[in-house]
């Protein structure tokens, strides 16, 4: 039988043992869509141009990303756009047009030179592409930074002392193609952080460009805010009658 002596030592090297704790955050999940599934008679038809990146929203670590060119922020411009429309068709409220075939009108009517249209143009493209509605997107947040800060261009972010945040906003625009009026608007911000860990940023990079999404806390970021820009616009939108 346990002497009380006993059982007070045992519970003092029990109350005083070192406790470890599991720096590791995990990223959130997915934003779910809040919108009821709609038949494909019911779904709107939309044509999705290239996102606009502003140069000033992008921020990664303390890097200077002024050498890396137009290019760089059209590229992730349409890559965006691209994880739109597959967060779109998954949303099950929208019919989508083919991207290849926009950018050919686009071109071919030399209806954007920048990647994106206008309002004012958004008739013209829904005559040509039979979208009845087109989505004007831009990326005005897209940061990525860690507690070390960091001067690396697109380099290894993150380490065991270190945790990573990436912070995106997103907004649409959703156009008549008919009448160039504006009848939903959506906005999408998301944050995620996530410590021990390292990302490797120029792959993420090119993931994103290429309109592919992973599951870094980068790739989660930038869907969920596409998901809530999508549920926002979804809620305001017309019911489509037959």
């Amino acid at each position: 039988m346990m002497t009380r002596a006993f059982l007070f030592i045992l519970f003092c090297l029990v109350a005083c043992a070192p406790t470890t704790e599991n720096n590791v955050s995990t990223p959130n999940t997915d934003v779910d869509f809040e919108t009821p599934n709609l038949p494909l008679e019911k779904r709107w038809i939309i044509a999705v141009p290239n996102f606009e990146v502003g140069t000033t929203g992008v921020k990664i670590g303390e890097a200077d990303l002024s050498k890396e060119g137009e290019g760089f922020y059209k590229e992730l411009g349409s890559g965006v756009a691209d994880i739109f429309v597959t967060e779109a068709f998954r949303s099950q409220q929208f019919r989508i047009t083919e991207r290849a075939e926009l950018d050919k009108v686009l071109t071919e009517q030399n209806l954007a030179t920048s990647g994106r249209i206008e309002p004012s143009t958004a008739a013209e493209v829904g005559q040509i592409t039979g979208a009845e509605f087109i989505v004007l997107g831009s990326v005005s947040e897209f940061g990525v930074n860690t507690t070390g800060g960091g001067g690396k261009v697109l380099g290894i972010f993150g380490g065991s002392a270190e945790t990573v945040t990436a912070s995106i906003a997103v907004d649409i625009r959703v156009v008549d193609a008919k009448t160039a009026e504006i009848v939903a608007i959506g906005v999408g911000r998301d944050s995620q952080s996530q410590s021990n860990v390292q990302i490797d940023i120029a792959n993420v990079i090119r993931g994103l460009q290429a309109g592919q999404s992973g599951t870094t806390i980068v790739d989660i970021a930038v869907r969920n805010a596409i998901r809530r820009a999508i549920n926002e616009a979804a809620l305001s939108l017309p019911e489509k009658t037959l």
